[in-house]
């Protein structure tokens, strides 16, 4: 059966699936508060009060003491005594053989009525009669842990954020899907001592017999998929998944109640010191080139590599990543078909030594580090998405200041029948609030034509950076999803993703079309949506759309 995720909303959603519709959600950082008051000689550092078990065993608090002395922690109902004479870092738990798993503090046994409430709690840190620290929470969010020092305060148990990671003078090749479906497999074809892949869904053969010829030669080899992909795993799928654990590779699901990531949804590769980011998923429409447009980069940087690597390592090395023959019968699959288009070569890949590159992951860093980026962005921004989440989206925002000042912005966004009436629908209201035709704001809505099927890129030109990776626009995928994404600085890369964009924008479709300009008139190929805004605040609306992938 398909396991739920935290906070996974009920009803209709387009994430990496199909289109849904759904209530709008309140992210678990902002429905919870924390205030704490500390001093040097002690503090409490970690609450984890509402972890996914039966009677929430497992639960605790955690101090830190730097002076010994007669130190208490008191929920108001209970009290617990902790060690006298002693100082470090402490847990008191009513369970303490179950919160090894979370944290390695000593554990302090709380008997009698001390107990964190989910509803919400004060706890306080008392050395003699005096409080030292104070801590007090509302509607603790489920499966997560609220630490000191660290913003937001909670975060999913199991979750340690990294900062981006910036490397300089690597040796890159840009490419694009569906024009160049040899490029991730030349990518990892050579590895030597690792090969990694982090995936939402794998089903590209070529790909699995490249894992598998690796494995057979001695190559340390590990995959990580999402357990409960939308609609489900695919029998295809779980073919392949048992083909590979046959064949000695690690394969990883990310499943449970408790899983850090509402879905694992990365698109990368580690093969020794070379690195793949991409947008596509690696099965036929994606990296077997048979439907979707798609950018993709590789690189050739132990920096890059080793970044990402401690990304798969953090993502493979907790309870909500089990080996896939332990979860195997547990996971329902679904019958599906695979894409089986074919398209010309219009873009050959590109090489070039790239003078920076930045790995970005969510929920870290991306959507702060790319909404900086598109804010010192000069000349130009190019923006291509399956479609984006509501008009009052951070990065959508930050698109239309940019045009605000001047700035050249086209937004390229997918026509395809589970998108296309949310995108056009969210063009038109764009257009309605037209004030300022010297506003250089600019929308597609693309077809399918001869070039690609369908508009499944995520990523963006800003001046001389190209950024390629996994992350939608939309609050979902940036705050709740594991995503993956590479930030180029180079002239070069940049200019080979502007020619795309550029031949994407200006391409017609076999299906027809029609506008959405003032004039009414009916161009075929695109749905075309030219629209100028004056301020951001005229975005602000109160329709609650979300979209992502197919």
């Amino acid at each position: 059966m398909t396991c739920h995720r935290w906070l996974r909303p009920v009803g209709w959603l387009l994430v990496c699936g199909c289109l849904l519709l759904a209530a709008p959600t309140v992210g678990v950082a902002d429905a919870t508060t924390a205030v704490a008051t500390t001093a040097a000689t002690g503090e409490i550092t970690e609450l984890y009060p509402n972890p996914t078990t039966d009677e929430n065993r497992g639960e605790y608090a955690a101090v830190k003491i730097a002076e010994p002395g007669n130190w208490t922690l008191t929920d108001g109902e209970g009290v617990v005594d902790l060690p006298d004479g002693q100082t470090g870092r402490f847990v008191a738990t009513r369970h303490p053989d179950k919160t090894a798993a979370y944290t390695n503090a000593a554990p302090v046994v709380a008997s009698g009525s001390f107990q964190l409430a989910v509803s919400g709690e004060t706890l306080r840190l008392r050395r003699g009669n005096s409080v030292v620290d104070t801590v007090n929470y509302e509607d603790a969010p489920e499966s997560q842990q609220w630490r000191a020092g660290r913003e937001p305060r909670w975060q999913p148990a199991g979750f340690e954020p990294r900062a981006p990671t910036t490397v300089s003078d690597a040796s890159v090749e840009a490419f694009v899907l569906p024009d160049n479906p040899a490029a991730p497999v030349e990518a990892i074809d050579n590895a030597d001592n690792r090969l990694y892949l982090a995936a939402y869904t794998l089903t590209d053969q070529r790909v699995v017999d490249e894992l598998i010829a690796a494995r057979d030669r001695g190559v340390d080899v590990a995959v990580l998929v999402e357990g409960g992909p939308v609609g489900g795993m695919t029998e295809q799928q779980a073919t392949v998944l048992d083909e590979l654990a046959a064949a000695g590779v690690d394969v990883r699901v990310m499943t449970g109640d408790a899983a850090r990531f509402r879905y694992h949804h990365p698109k990368y590769a580690v093969a020794d010191d070379t690195a793949v980011v991409l947008t596509e998923n690696w099965k036929p429409a994606g990296t077997g080139g048979a439907d979707s447009r798609g950018w993709g980069l590789t690189a050739e940087s132990e920096g890059v590599a080793n970044e990402l690597a401690g990304i798969f390592e953090h993502d493979t090395t907790w309870k909500d990543t089990p080996e896939w023959e332990t979860v195997r019968e547990e996971i329902e699959t679904v019958e599906a078909e695979a894409a089986t288009g074919s398209y010309p070569q219009h873009h050959p890949p590109v090489s070039t030594t790239a003078e920076e590159l930045t790995v970005l992951a969510a929920p870290d860093n991306a959507e702060s580090a790319l909404v900086e980026r598109i804010n010192n962005t000069d000349d130009e921004l190019l923006v291509i998405q399956p479609s984006i989440g509501d008009r009052d989206y951070r990065l959508l925002r930050a698109a239309i200041r940019a045009a605000d000042r001047g700035v050249e912005v086209r937004i390229l966004l997918s026509g395809t029948w589970y998108a296309e009436e949310e995108n056009t629908a969210l063009a038109e209201q764009l257009r309605e609030r037209v004030a300022d035709d010297n506003v250089p704001l600019n929308v597609r809505v693309a077809e399918e034509n001869n070039r690609f099927g369908k508009i499944h890129a995520k990523g963006i030109v800003a001046d001389d950076t190209a950024v390629i990776g996994s992350l939608n626009w939309n609050d979902n995928s940036a705050e709740n999803n594991r995503e993956v994404a590479v930030a180029v600085t180079d002239d070069v890369v940049a200019d080979y993703y502007r020619e795309v964009f550029t031949g994407d924008w200006q391409a017609g479709g076999d299906g027809g079309g029609f506008s959405l300009l003032p004039s009414g008139e009916l161009p075929t190929g695109l749905v075309v949506v030219a629209v100028a805004v004056i301020s951001a605040t005229a975005l602000l609306a109160k329709r609650w759309l979300v979209f992502a992938e197919r």
